[in-house]
């Protein structure tokens, strides 16, 4: 059974058809203990039969469909957005989805349609039992067999059942608020692990970690070190149950290209150290399995950052993206808009960035977009920095302060040439008559005007400046 988990527009909708629970008429209700006894029964039956926890089924029903409040749910008796149909019986939704840019963007879609709660629920339970045509074992860590508690089952469904780096810690938060596991999931269950019934075993404080999604396929190669980190099923102490793969069972060599599509910050709890973690995949597929490896097991690209101004052109027609980082760099970067609905002919950069990765460098420009700050690509050929044209020609010789020297400025490249252009102060002591050394000559020939290089006795710095400072 293949199913894609999306977040539904349908789940929005308040449905007001009448759906059954094993057979007892049942009306969409916000009211979670109402929702929880209509529930209780086909939950409990069909966890225990397929050996999951009832407290942590219970609790999925409850976020994916709205506490029963759904379009979906109230239509199809579909508790948990599986695709496709059931029996030949399915219903059609709007749902958003996101393209391999990361776009957001809407679709109708076919889901499955249940005679009845119990149905749904025994889908469900297939699928974690199951898994995936590429993966069988995928949800494993949910098996009772496997997770000691019901909060070690929750935990193993994020970034596997739902991309929410928050969705365990979310069913944990259900299942504590209503008392599920005492409800439902009964004595000898590993339920009191969770309560803390035990005095034997020492509480356990689990690192926190800060997760950051990324669109398209960014991409590392794996460093001359990476065997010395294990690759994990979740960032390394932030959960109980983790489980780690040997580089043994793989086909892996330094240099190998990977795919990226999450970084985490992770804080210990002790010492308060951060360290940074990358979500990787063998294959360019979003299917393909997943891992966390520690940031030195990989060869990330190389960022310089170069703060300036600039006015950046923004050209007409462009595909791609702009981003909230510069893509594919250690950051890693979310699309957030299309480049063709950038309407302003030019815009304001106050930031160059010259990636380096795998030998090639492209370099982007950090754009002002209303209040918001985005980064741009200027090898997409979209956006292309306005400079003033100077022609150069050798120089030398000295040259004197001019009367009126002091109403010009000096800088470190002749005026808006460059991105890093910087004012400068006259050096101490600078006087009309001052002799400086002369080393190249600028013309701008559009405004028809002069510069000149010059360099004063006993300063290292080398001066653009115009020509009617000096005489």
């Amino acid at each position: 059974m293949k199913r894609t988990k999306k977040w539904l527009l349908a789940t929005l909708v308040v449905g007001v058809s009448l759906g059954s629970i094993g057979g007892v008429g049942h009306a969409a209700t916000t009211d979670p203990q109402g929702f929880i006894t209509q529930l209780k029964s086909p939950v409990v039956s069909v966890a225990n039969q397929y050996k999951l926890y009832p407290s942590v089924m219970m609790a999925q029903a409850a976020l994916e469909s709205g506490w029963g409040t759904s379009a979906l749910t109230t239509q199809a008796n579909n508790y948990f957005g599986i695709k496709g149909s059931y029996n030949g019986q399915s219903v059609a939704m709007k749902t958003a989805e996101y393209n391999s840019d990361g776009q957001l963007y809407y679709t109708t879609a076919n889901f499955r349609k249940y005679p009845n709660a119990k149905a749904s629920m025994t889908d469900n339970a297939q699928l974690l039992r199951n898994g995936t045509a590429y993966n069988p074992t995928i949800y494993s860590g949910a098996w009772r067999e496997n997770a000691a508690t019901y909060s070690a089952a929750a935990n193993s469904l994020t970034g596997v059942y739902a991309t929410s780096p928050t969705y365990g810690t979310s069913l944990i938060s259900v299942i504590k608020q209503y008392s599920l596991d005492t409800l439902l999931d009964g004595s000898g269950s590993g339920s009191s692990a969770d309560s803390g019934a035990s005095t034997t075993k020492p509480t356990v404080t689990y690192a926190k970690a800060k997760y950051y999604g990324a669109s398209g396929n960014q991409t590392a190669r794996l460093s001359s070190k990476h065997t010395s980190y294990a690759l994990y099923n979740h960032v390394k102490n932030t959960r109980a149950n983790i489980t780690k793969t040997s580089w043994g069972k793989l086909s892996d060599y330094t240099g190998q290209q990977v795919y990226l599509d999450m970084r985490a910050v992770k804080t210990d709890p002790k010492s308060g150290k951060k360290t940074t973690w990358y979500r990787i995949r063998f294959s360019s597929k979003s299917t393909a399995k997943k891992y966390w490896l520690y940031t030195d097991g990989l060869t990330l690209p190389t960022v310089k950052y170069t703060s300036g101004t600039a006015t950046v052109k923004v050209n007409s027609g462009m595909t791609g993206s702009y981003y909230n980082h510069v893509f594919n760099s250690p950051y890693l970067a979310k699309s957030m808009g299309s480049l063709k609905k950038l309407t302003a002919k030019t815009y304001a950069a106050d930031n160059q960035a010259v990636k380096t990765q795998d030998g090639y460098k492209t370099t982007w420009y950090r754009i002002k977009i209303g209040t918001k700050k985005y980064w741009i690509a200027s090898t997409e050929a979209a956006a292309s920095p306005q400079y003033d044209y100077v022609v150069y020609t050798a120089a030398s010789g000295t040259k004197k302060l001019a009367k009126n020297f002091s109403k010009y400025h000096v800088y470190n490249h002749v005026k808006k040439t460059h991105f890093d252009q910087k004012t400068l102060k006259w050096p101490s002591g600078s006087k009309k008559g001052t002799k400086v050394t002369v080393s190249l000559k600028g013309t701008k020939t559009a405004y028809k005007t002069t510069w000149y290089r010059i360099q004063f006795n006993g300063n290292k710095t080398k001066y653009w400046v115009d020509a009617r400072a000096l005489q």
